[in-house]
């Protein structure tokens, strides 16, 4: 292999051997630019010949725009966000653009995260979580920067947002938990606070309390399943008086339920009621088969990603938000009346 040929093929070769001006061969690699069909095949024919592609990171930072999209998420490890995630990038994929994956931890600085994306002149950001400072909306909003927020809160005044309905998930939870007669229930939630989450169990807390009903409150060390089966030794000890559990994830309610399982021997739902919340595919697995509430992710990302399009082609549009709503799914944790 000789030197030349370890050098990358830039659109000058393009052009010289295509016998034609540089920025014909940029017009041939843009949409909708002036160009005889003639011209374009004659440009494409040689890029095809010397394995030339177009550097499109580099084009978006020379002309300050980009067909970049930034997908911010933390907790990959978790079904539905990796789901959500997944969804977002081939949605973004089938409009024409390119997402770029940024991941953040609650300990991490978002703040910087989102600078780097404005610094690659992203077209759109879509955040599913860590909600971004105050600080950084204002620059995407000077910029005309799209900015989307999944489950992240309502900024009213400047950013688009699509989330469930917090309200509605907790009073759901205590509806699929007292179709049955109950004296005290119980909700399991992590430390760490968040709007969706600490927002569904506030809701559940304030529904019990509004009907008379004893509730104990059971703070996690996480979302997960680990932090579940830990959580799960306390609930143990008030098993005998705890008719049903709002666990605030599925994958916490997993943890429980095997704690329970494990050092009680607990069956579901004579011992005890278990109510989760996403509704993620492990949720009707045999071993579990949990009653639970589904908020849509697929539903959720299509919302995001079409205010995201309404902001890139009309940016002084007016505030979106879509709320979501739960739907119940009863499988084999839960009690009816007939039960």
């Amino acid at each position: 292999m000789t030197e030349d040929s370890r050098k990358p093929v830039t659109s000058f070769d393009v052009a010289r051997r295509a016998g034609v001006s540089r920025s014909m061969v940029s017009r041939a690699f843009t949409e909708g630019a002036n160009i005889s069909d003639k011209s374009r095949e004659k440009v494409l024919k040689a890029a095809e010949e010397l394995g030339y592609r177009v550097n499109f990171l580099a084009r978006g930072l020379q002309t300050r725009q980009s067909n970049l999209v930034g997908i911010v998420a933390s907790s990959l490890d978790t079904p539905f966000r990796s789901k959500q995630v997944r969804i977002a990038a081939q949605e973004i994929i089938s409009h024409g653009f390119r997402p770029i994956l940024l991941t953040v931890e609650p300990d991490d600085d978002i703040e910087q995260w989102l600078s780097v994306m404005l610094n690659y002149n992203v077209a759109g950001v879509i955040v599913t979580s860590a909600t971004p400072s105050p600080k950084i909306i204002q620059e995407c909003h000077r910029l005309h920067m799209p900015l989307v927020l999944i489950n992240r809160g309502q900024n009213q005044d400047i950013a688009d947002t699509v989330q469930i309905d917090v309200r509605q998930a907790g009073e759901l939870a205590y509806t699929m938990l007292t179709r049955v007669p109950v004296k005290r229930l119980a909700v399991v939630h992590p430390q760490t606070p968040s709007y969706s989450v600490t927002g569904r169990a506030h809701a559940f807390l304030d529904k019990c309390r509004a009907e008379n009903v004893a509730v104990e409150e059971f703070i996690s060390s996480s979302q997960s399943y680990a932090a579940g089966y830990d959580i799960g030794g306390s609930i143990g000890l008030s098993l005998d008086q705890i008719d049903g559990v709002f666990c605030t994830t599925d994958l916490l309610a997993f943890g429980v339920m095997d704690r329970l399982r494990a050092d009680w021997n607990a069956h579901f739902p004579e011992d005890v009621q278990i109510v989760g919340c996403d509704d993620i595919e492990q949720a009707g697995w045999g071993a579990y088969q949990l009653s639970t509430m589904r908020q849509d992710a697929e539903q959720q990302v299509m919302a995001a990603v079409r205010q995201m399009l309404d902001r890139i082609e009309n940016p002084e549009m007016e505030i979106q938000h879509f709320s979501q709503v739960l739907t119940p799914i009863f499988r084999k944790t839960t009690l009816s009346s007939h039960d």
